[in-house]
């Protein structure tokens, strides 16, 4: 079995970091340190899900969900240890977590995604 090649899911995951960065950025001030924090705390998380993923490429179904069960537990962590350093709370709570989360499903696409072109030996 081939490997896939995972720059291209990389870029495509940096994009959509740098995106959610730029719109959190770009809020008013209430909103914008949570949404900030949150951006920041999901693209690490992405990180360490879509590294996992490409260390367990080639070690099979248990490789692919050792990857995801990483990358699960590393956004777990992440998501609370950022709402708290933000010191969030009322509306900007709801703000974090809107962030995160959008975040979180993009680059977990990106992943799924990964995994897919891995199954199917897309080298290119």
């Amino acid at each position: 079995m081939q490997r896939a090649r995972l720059w291209p899911f990389a870029l495509a995951s940096a994009a959509c970091c740098a995106a959610a960065l730029g719109c959190a950025g770009s809020l008013a001030e209430p909103s914008r340190t949570p949404a900030v924090f949150a951006a920041a705390a999901a693209s690490l998380g992405a990180l360490c899900g879509l590294a996992a993923l490409a260390a367990a490429q080639g070690r099979g179904l248990n490789g692919v969900l050792a990857g995801f069960v990483i990358g699960f537990l590393s956004r777990a962590l992440l998501v609370g240890v950022g709402l708290i350093a933000s010191g969030a709370q009322g509306n900007g709570a709801l703000t974090y977590v809107l962030f995160f989360f959008i975040l979180y499903a993009a680059t977990q696409v990106v992943e799924v995604l990964f995994v897919r072109a891995q199954a199917q030996g897309a080298v290119r």
